[in-house]
């Protein structure tokens, strides 16, 4: 046999054997591995380039990767692996007899998120009903006039507990008209609301994990509602319910950030506006309206149902602006126009609610000044650093590599077709937001 065709055979043979682990970016950044062979520069995956498209494995897999923001960006997380990374590095530690017994598989993209350090507002999505529909519709006049132009939002609305997450998800025609505005991949920020008829995290998760496939840094949040009938009960009863309620809401954005680490999951304590205006009312201290229960331009609720009336809309469009946002209501140029001090109302609720729950920062801080953004930085404000330190879940960094042994037990390799020859990358850029729209 000629040289040159022991040459070719033995080419074939490390195609045969090889895999492919592409490398794929979302925002502005660079993904460098530690052994200099598998970089994957912005312009690459733009172009689609096989360095990153394709990222040709043979023999035995040991690199480490690190996501390198660009000027004006912050490495935000990995996805699908390295979810519980504590810092921005991923590593990989797969034996050649693994990659053999893939050969001609495409191990699913490497995925590194990155976020502007510059927030101009959200491409927003909110679905709920009618305790959550009016703050949804009046939020883009407030992120305005709080100095984020670019805000956009589309809401969605369904009746009662219809408006739901796992109500939503298992009606069939809401949930693929839901699908359809996510799929333009331009939505940063869903928010939805609780109903006590649907208290299950299932609802949640299957929103989030959709939301996440389109827009891989969607921000979440879950407003809490107050209760319906507040005529039958005191101001303290229907406080004790609303803290009942919160609870609950707290717990499932607890489950949220454990279920999908390095995202951003929230609560906005909207029924607690409710709660200190029934007080005040009860207190004969609200001089803006006559009755509990009334005319919208006169009482704090519409009916027994607790649909909300023009002041209580009014408060309740501040705390969103302020929550979402992180806007210092108190010093907000807006004048709601009555007598009772809204704006001074809202931020107290802010200042009262738990920082733990609150929005985490947009940007995060280099707190132990070790010139890294990472885990290891506690956050200064006492608000949940998007990169929390989590609980093992047996994640690819925990333990800086993983054994061939694991990665087959995962079955994370997925059969895929090879890649067409010359075929291009995806670029993921952001959209440019969308007037208001409701559906």
């Amino acid at each position: 046999m000629s040289v040159s065709r022991i040459l070719l055979v033995a080419v074939l043979l490390l195609t045969m054997y090889g895999c492919k682990h592409p490398l794929a970016i979302f925002g502005e950044g660079d993904i460098v591995s530690a052994s200099g062979t598998r970089d994957c520069y912005l312009e690459d995956f733009q172009q689609g380039l096989p360095n990153c498209s394709e990222n040709e494995v043979t023999g035995a897999y040991s690199e480490t990767y690190t996501g390198v923001p660009r000027p004006g960006w912050q490495f935000r997380r990995w996805t699908p692996y390295c979810k519980k990374a504590l810092n921005n590095e991923c590593s990989f530690n797969v034996g050649a007899n693994t990659v053999e017994n893939h050969a001609d598989s495409t191990f699913p993209a490497l995925k590194a998120v990155f976020r502007s350090t510059v927030n101009t507002g959200f491409t927003a999505l909110f679905m709920g009903n009618e305790l959550f529909d009016p703050f949804a519709n009046g939020i883009e006049f407030h992120a305005h006039g709080a100095g984020f132009p670019d805000h956009g939002t589309t809401t969605f609305f369904a009746s009662g507990s219809d408006g739901a997450p796992q109500a939503l998800w298992d009606d069939t025609a809401n949930r693929a008209a839901i699908q359809a505005i996510l799929d333009g991949g331009d939505i940063e920020l869903l928010g939805m609301t609780y109903s006590p008829a649907h208290p299950s995290v299932t609802g949640y998760k299957k929103w989030v994990n959709y939301a996440l496939q389109q827009h891989p840094d969607t921000r979440f949040f879950i407003t809490t509602p107050w209760s319906p009938d507040p005529e039958a009960v005191s101001a303290t009863q229907y406080e004790a319910d609303f803290e009942a309620t919160h609870a609950a809401v707290h717990a499932l954005v607890d489950e949220l950030r454990e279920a999908f680490p390095g995202v951003d999951f929230y609560d906005v304590p909207l029924g607690r506006t409710a709660v200190e205006l029934y007080h005040l009312y009860e207190q004969s201290n609200l001089p803006d309206v006559s009755a509990l229960v009334g005319a919208p331009a006169n009482a704090v609720f519409q009916n027994d149902a607790a649909t909300p009336g023009d002041i209580l809309v009014a408060l309740g469009e501040l705390l969103w602006v302020g929550a979402i946002y992180d806007v210092d209501i108190s010093g907000y140029d807006y004048d709601p126009g009555y007598i009772t001090d809204l704006k001074a109302l809202a931020q107290g609720v802010i200042d009262g609610h738990d920082a733990t729950y609150n929005a985490p920062d947009e940007v995060d801080v280099d707190t132990d000044g070790d010139g890294i953004v990472d885990r290891l930085d506690p956050n200064p404000t006492g608000k949940p650093n998007i990169l929390l330190i989590m609980p093992d879940d047996m994640g690819y960094d925990d333990y800086r590599s993983i054994t061939a042994t694991r990665v087959s037990t995962l079955r994370i390799w997925t059969r895929l077709p090879r890649p067409v020859s010359g075929s291009r990358g995806i670029t993921l850029p952001l959209s440019a937001p969308r007037p208001g729209r409701r559906f």
